[in-house]
């Protein structure tokens, strides 16, 4: 499932004197962003949770990295809103903070469990490193995200279209979707298709009671004509009509 990006944040910056040293940080920055990954990003369990992931360390540089779980909400864009984990989903870790030393992989390991299922959160590594002369440190966050999900999968009546329009001079296809079940379930790819050719787009989380919105480039040969969720367990698709945009 979609889960939460990778965000790069400064902390404590200080201004600088000269335009050059801020883009020599910046270039360090992004060296360090590609050099930490957690894995996996993402993950499914029936009921309870009791899971690990990695997170790996490829610079040369010791890092310090600060666990914290949340909770979150996607609204019918797919954008999501983190808080505080809510009372209801209880998680614990083998560790809540550690330093990861150059070329070094950890592991952590954690139990998760819900009061009312489905449930969802994510574990957020925040990783610093050493503050730069300039003032500047930089903190680099990676998710793990959990679904808890009940032994009963989303039904395929439970997924009902609402509309699926191409814009007839701009080539865009709006569609939406929702969710009428108490299920959550994972778009596993969205596929267009016409006469000519097909095209295949990132998947997205389907949560209880969502309207989802999607808006998708099309430049392939053909107009496009039906679009296709294809599930872990069925497909679901519809016709796309062809619809002129309001001025």
């Amino acid at each position: 499932m979609p889960q939460p990006k990778r965000a790069l944040r400064f902390l404590g910056a200080r201004s600088v004197s000269r335009i050059g040293s801020l883009l020599a940080w910046l270039a360090l920055a992004a060296v360090t962003a590609g050099a930490q990954t957690i894995s996996p990003v993402i993950v499914e369990y029936r009921e309870k949770a009791q899971g690990k992931f990695q997170l790996t360390n490829d610079s040369d540089f010791p890092l310090f990295v600060v666990l914290e779980p949340q909770s979150f909400s996607v609204d019918k864009d797919g954008n999501p809103t983190f808080r505080t984990l809510d009372p209801g989903i209880h998680v614990s870790l083998s560790t809540m903070s550690f330093r990861l030393a150059p070329k070094q992989m950890y592991t952590v390991f954690y139990r998760g469990s819900a009061d009312r299922l489905p449930a969802w959160f994510v574990i957020y590594a925040t990783i610093t490193g050493k503050t730069t002369p300039t003032g500047i440190k930089i903190a680099l966050e990676l998710p793990h995200t959990v679904y808890l999900l009940t032994k009963k999968p989303l039904a395929r009546e439970d997924v009902v279209w609402l509309r699926a329009d191409v814009l007839r001079d701009k080539k865009l296809i709006e569609a939406e979707v929702e969710n009428r079940g108490a299920e959550i379930s994972r778009v596993l790819d969205v596929e267009v298709a016409s006469p000519a050719a097909k095209k295949e787009y990132s998947g997205f989380p389907l949560f209880p009671g969502q309207r989802r919105t999607m808006q998708l480039d099309w430049d392939q040969p053909g107009e496009p004509q039906r679009i296709v969720l294809k599930f872990e367990h069925f497909k679901t698709e519809s016709a796309i009509r062809r619809v002129t945009p309001s001025p």
